[in-house]
């Protein structure tokens, strides 16, 4: 049994300014509302989320560095390949998942069943579309494929894999995730890992969660006051889940806001750009 935070509370993932945005509001209502714990909890969550922020803003720096420059040296034997090499690989493989999965419609008949059933396969898979994949952070991107991975190999759609075809391309993106998770934690010394902002980055998400466990644990009745203790102190992390639920449902990617003022941040770290590398999230770059 899963007794996580995160299994608990049904909240998405919050972009690292968001919850910076939310937490700040929350705090002032804990003083508001005599609730010291959490807001020195809140605060504490707030210094974490302003590190974490400076954490992707110097990952952001170290992307933005090696734009335009040569082509690296070959790495040394044995070193694994760099992750802006692989990354491209990674999304010509997610596309070709999709690609081959609607080929099987082409030429069927309207009321061919094959229709639904690629339908409902792309719906699990891919419940944004593939390009919502492809043009994430290096980081969220192998955190996605992680999943998808688990997804199509998974007694629920290996027959679907089966009479699709697509055994091949998946067992590709599955050595894939592999090496990109090598190339993505073999840093140098001294430098930024993506294991350190990916870490940085759930710890600030479990802090969040804390903070609802928190106000939970206080206003846990059904009486009035606590239901309006609990819709006040709840009110800006709630708001802000709502937010990125309707960005979700509506297929688009999920802005950052400004952790000062709550307005949208599109230019946020949240997903910098990576070195620019041939299909790289139909965009031309995206993040590690």
């Amino acid at each position: 049994m899963d007794s996580s935070l995160s299994a608990l509370i049904n909240l998405y993932v919050f972009p690292t300014g968001r919850r910076q945005f939310a937490l700040a509001q929350v705090a002032g209502r804990a003083k508001t509302r005599d609730f010291p714990e959490l807001a020195k909890h809140c605060s504490g969550a707030i210094s974490h989320d302003r590190e974490c922020l400076s954490l992707e803003r110097r990952w952001e720096g170290m992307v933005a560095e090696s734009r335009g420059k040569a082509a690296p040296a070959p790495p040394a034997a044995g070193a694994p390949p760099n992750a802006a090499d692989v990354d491209p690989l990674v999304d010509r493989t997610l596309t070709a998942i999709r690609d081959h999965a609607v080929s099987q419609t082409a030429g069927a008949a309207p009321d061919d069943p094959i229709h639904a059933t690629v339908a409902a396969f792309l719906k699990e898979i891919y419940p944004a579309g593939v390009a919502e994949v492809t043009k994430l952070g290096f980081v969220e991107e192998l955190a996605a494929v992680d999943i998808i991975v688990g997804l199509l190999q998974s007694k629920d759609l290996s027959a679907v894999v089966k009479d699709l075809g697509l055994g091949r391309l998946v067992k590709r993106l599955a050595d894939l995730a592999v090496v990109y998770r090598a190339s993505q934690l073999a840093q140098p010394a001294g430098v930024l890992a993506f294991a350190d902002v990916r870490a940085a980055k759930l710890k600030g998400q479990d802090l969040l969660l804390e903070a609802v466990a928190m106000i939970i644990g206080k206003h846990h009745s059904s009486s009035a006051d606590d239901v309006a203790a609990r819709s006040d102190l709840l009110g800006p992390i709630l708001d802000q889940n709502d937010a990125i639920g309707v960005a979700l449902k509506g297929r688009r990617s999920v802005a950052d806001v400004n952790p000062e003022t709550g307005a949208a941040d599109p230019g946020a770290p949240a997903a910098p750009e990576a070195p620019a590398a041939p299909g790289a999230g139909e965009a031309g770059g995206k993040a590690p």
